[in-house]
């Protein structure tokens, strides 16, 4: 999760709470990660579409973020492939959310090479 939150352009990595948190371009975050050491498992944090918001909830493994979850972020336990995947997923789709116009093309193309 941590190489491909970097990857996208004018990315970068800050901890204000004491966990990986990841922003773009002038201090917009996109993305929090939390590990716990006791379990195999983290949690990812995004911001996505109503639509996609409605979809999520119905995981199990996804629920309403803390503190943020009014404005439309969820947090994803990931703890196997297909949740991760789907993670990195609405990861890509919160740095394009939050990220400055000039820098969302790179989520589409990363998109594209993906389904290659």
């Amino acid at each position: 999760m941590r190489a491909l939150a970097l990857s996208f352009p004018s990315t970068y990595e800050d901890s204000p709470w004491g966990f990986p948190v990841f922003k773009v371009g002038d201090n917009k975050l996109f993305a929090m990660m939390t590990h716990r050491d006791d379990k195999c498992e983290c949690e990812l944090t995004v911001k996505v579409t109503p639509e996609e918001r409605e979809i999520a909830l119905m995981l199990p493994h996804v629920r309403r973020a803390s503190y943020v979850g009014r404005y439309g972020w969820i947090t994803a336990r990931v703890t196997d492939e297909e949740s991760l995947q789907t993670a990195l997923e609405w990861m890509r789709e919160s740095y394009w959310l939050r990220a400055p116009v000039e820098f969302r093309d790179a989520v589409v193309d990363t998109v594209d090479d993906d389904a290659r």
